[in-house]
């Protein structure tokens, strides 16, 4: 899997997204590892997104009453990986970011009350979706652009160690390309990483990597990047450290945020 990856886009393999923008309500420190719930979701066949936006308002509201609120992400696929051949399956991607505990505690008040299970057979009437869960950080990032963008471009891409290759030998080159990042973002608000935990074993890779742009404008100058000599970077660490399967783009919006 060779395809296009910036020399400062790759990402310490033992972490996954995070930001205060992601967390729950509080500052969420670069070294502090939280929650990810991610859910595939497809609607089901004559159910509207007006009326799943209806329930998930619904649910924001029990959240609060609840005291178990999470910063609640949608991400709709725009340039993706799919063909005449194949689909990705879903229509967008919903996720979940809280402390681990607040998950926890989350999970037991939407199953164990009356009006949780109420919410959730709503849920299951208009939407099929497959939940997952992951584990996340930030790496590197803006986080008051990130706090102050509710719509915005993100890039996901699928990463695998290349074999013989040790952890520990990914995780000091990434720590050095995170210098870059800092150094010169080149359109990006936030870089992110992924690793699924519970229910991703058909993931399509290791580890995933995140990145955050405001705009479509920001987001092709890495592309233009790429074009300028960035393929050098991306080449030495397709050979050397980790193969990728390449960018796809989906459009975010933030749906909610603890304490708003």
């Amino acid at each position: 899997m060779k395809n296009y990856l910036s020399n400062f886009i790759v990402f310490i393999f033992t972490i996954i997204l995070g930001t205060s923008a992601y967390a729950d309500g509080h500052e969420n420190p670069l070294n502090e590892a939280f929650n990810l719930q991610v859910q595939l979701c497809k609607l089901k066949d004559g159910a509207t997104l007006a009326q799943y936006n209806a329930m998930n308002k619904d649910y924001i509201k029990w959240s609060k009453e609840n005291d178990v609120e999470v910063t609640f992400v949608r991400q709709t696929p725009l340039f993706s990986h799919a063909d005449f051949n194949q689909s990705p399956g879903y229509d967008f991607i919903e996720l979940l970011a809280s402390s681990f505990e607040g998950s926890g505690k989350g999970w037991d008040k939407w199953l164990g009350t009356k009006n949780g299970q109420k919410l959730n057979e709503k849920w299951n009437e208009l939407a099929t979706c497959h939940v997952k869960m992951a584990r996340g950080r930030m790496i590197a990032g803006d986080t008051e652009a990130l706090d102050n963008t509710n719509e915005r471009v993100v890039t996901w891409n699928w990463c695998s160690i290349n074999d013989g290759v040790e952890v520990a030998d990914v995780i000091s080159r990434h720590a050095e390309l995170a210098k870059s990042f800092e150094e010169d973002s080149q359109g990006a608000i936030g870089w992110f990483g992924l690793i699924p935990t519970i229910g991703g074993a058909n993931t399509p890779g290791d580890f995933a990597h995140v990145v955050v742009y405001p705009d479509f404008e920001s987001a092709m100058k890495r592309q233009k990047s790429l074009a300028d000599g960035g393929w050098k970077g991306y080449r030495d660490y397709q050979e050397n450290y980790a193969s990728c399967s390449g960018e796809s783009l989906l459009v975010e919006e933030i749906l909610h945020r603890p304490g708003q």
